[in-house]
């Protein structure tokens, strides 16, 4: 089961790299409350949360991110169809940029479809830049 879970975040990273934002909210289960170590958002639907990814993508262009390597250091055993995943994303930077991670965990949720993110914990965030526009998203949420 890990091995898949880690494919299944890996999935997730390549596709908010490339830009398949519409692909990358499909895993997901809506309202999505988002925990910061600062903040609380609650993402009612896809289209505030397309914003937030979009947002996240631009920070890793802007920094020059060519890849999201996620390390999953633990899966929970499911328990009535729901369990939580640690993970830690490494941000592969284009040569002679700075390497940075994340932290999170996952409440996920089993589906036909695969798993499916129920909530987020990020106990480590990696784009404090990103401060003011979590602000405003939360606000307006």
């Amino acid at each position: 089961m890990h091995s898949q879970i880690e494919a299944h975040f890996r999935s997730r990273g390549d596709l908010l790299v490339a830009g398949c934002i519409d692909e990358l909210l499909a895993t997901y289960v809506f309202p999505l409350p988002i925990f910061l170590p600062s903040e609380r958002l609650l993402l009612s639907g896809p289209q505030e949360a397309r914003v937030l990814f979009a947002l996240m993508r631009e920070a890793l262009i802007k920094d020059r991110i060519v890849a999201l390597r996620p390390e999953v250091r633990a899966v929970e055993l499911p328990r009535a169809g729901r369990f939580r995943v640690w993970v830690t994303w490494h941000e592969v930077p284009m040569q002679g940029g700075v390497p940075r991670s994340s932290s999170a965990i996952y409440f996920c949720r089993v589906t036909s479809l695969g798993p499916r993110v129920e909530m987020v914990n990020y106990t480590q965030v990696s784009m404090p830049e990103l401060a003011q526009q979590y602000e405003a998203l939360a606000l307006s949420a």
